[in-house]
């Protein structure tokens, strides 16, 4: 899709950006709710691949930067280095692609190959997650919503809509398969979006039963 008009106003901080490249990208940061928190989250980065994304990380995130099936994998791949049975831990972020006030750098879109961190999917584990979907310069964009929701109902992640995000649940790679095809869907139907989510294993919070 190609970005919507409003990318050419000068008036505008990040005017004369903007890419035609395939760059998607997600931001995120790690919450281990563990004293020994430290050596989770280093951890996981070292034991992710990252050959076939930009990487880089500063105090309050990371972002991983390709194209959409590598940048999803190495997300993934991160998280589920990171668990710990019985450690309560979050993994809060955003995909996006389109974004006017993006640029052509600061990206990696040769590679080509398998995924680099598929053995990752040996390990499964129960997850829960909430997203929130903003397709961007759309009028129907709450048709777009909609679409996605009920593409959780067709893939059995039970979603229920809560107070300004959708709720889902399931294993940790149909959220995470879910969550990449919402990109896919996304890219093909909008100019710009941004699907901001957060994962969560192993909560201590007590829910009742519906």
């Amino acid at each position: 899709m190609q970005q919507s008009c409003c990318c050419g106003r000068e008036d505008l901080p990040w005017s004369g950006r903007g890419t035609g490249l395939d760059i998607s990208g997600c931001r995120f940061s790690l919450y281990p709710m563990d004293t020994d928190f430290v050596p989770i989250i280093l951890g996981a980065l070292e034991h992710t691949d990252t050959s076939a994304v930009w990487s880089e990380s500063d105090a309050l995130s990371t972002v991983y930067r390709g194209r959409l099936p590598y940048v999803a994998d190495a997300v993934r791949g991160l998280f589920v280095n990171a668990y710990k049975p019985g450690i309560h831990m979050a993994l809060e972020g955003q995909f996006s692609k389109g974004c006017p006030g993006d640029c052509d750098g600061d990206s990696l879109l040769d590679f080509d190959g398998p995924a680099p961190n598929s053995q990752v999917r040996e390990k499964g584990f129960p997850a829960l997650c909430k997203l929130a979907l903003y397709p961007m310069g759309v009028s129907d964009y709450i048709d777009h919503i909609a679409g996605v929701y009920r593409m959780a109902q067709d893939a059995g992640l039970h979603p229920e809509s809560i107070h300004y995000a959708t709720r889902i649940s399931g294993d940790i790679h149909q959220i995470f398969d879910y969550l990449e095809q919402v990109c896919r869907r996304m890219e093909q139907a909008v100019p710009h979006y941004i699907l901001h989510f957060t994962v969560s294993v192993n909560s201590p919070t007590k829910e009742e039963e519906l």
